[in-house]
């Protein structure tokens, strides 16, 4: 198995289980690919959420401060960290499938757009 296919197969795995902490029932598509890698019913209201698991990306951008003008040229000085967001395809967007982004290294789960505070219980300490 290729690693960005075992680094994939972990982000799904990651996000079902951030899903199920939060009173989701969780199912995976049997196919195995597809437009959607995760399904998330909410417990509590029952709405359906479609999810493709990604695995999060930083870009660093460099810049440094020249007067009152920020450039990219010269010496650089950090000014980051940020996500890489990609876009959903034709396919994604018709179904409505949300893109989550994971954290391998800290299991950190970021959801855009993120999913209705009504449809996740609290997470029991």
């Amino acid at each position: 198995m290729y690693k960005r296919h075992s680094e994939g197969h972990i982000c799904e795995l990651i996000l079902t289980e951030y899903l199920l902490h939060r009173g989701f029932y969780v199912f995976r598509p049997q196919a195995g690919f597809g437009p959607v890698d995760v399904i998330g019913i909410s417990g509590t209201t029952g709405k359906v959420y479609l999810f493709d698991a990604k695995k999060e990306k930083l870009r660093k951008i460099n810049k440094i401060l020249r007067g009152d003008k920020v450039g990219v040229r010269g010496s650089k000085k950090a000014y980051g960290p940020y996500r890489i967001y990609r876009s959903l395809s034709k396919e994604q967007k018709i179904l409505g499938v949300q893109i989550a982004y994971i954290n391998m290294d800290t299991r950190e789960v970021h959801i855009k757009p993120p999913i209705a505070k009504e449809d996740m219980e609290p997470i029991p300490d």
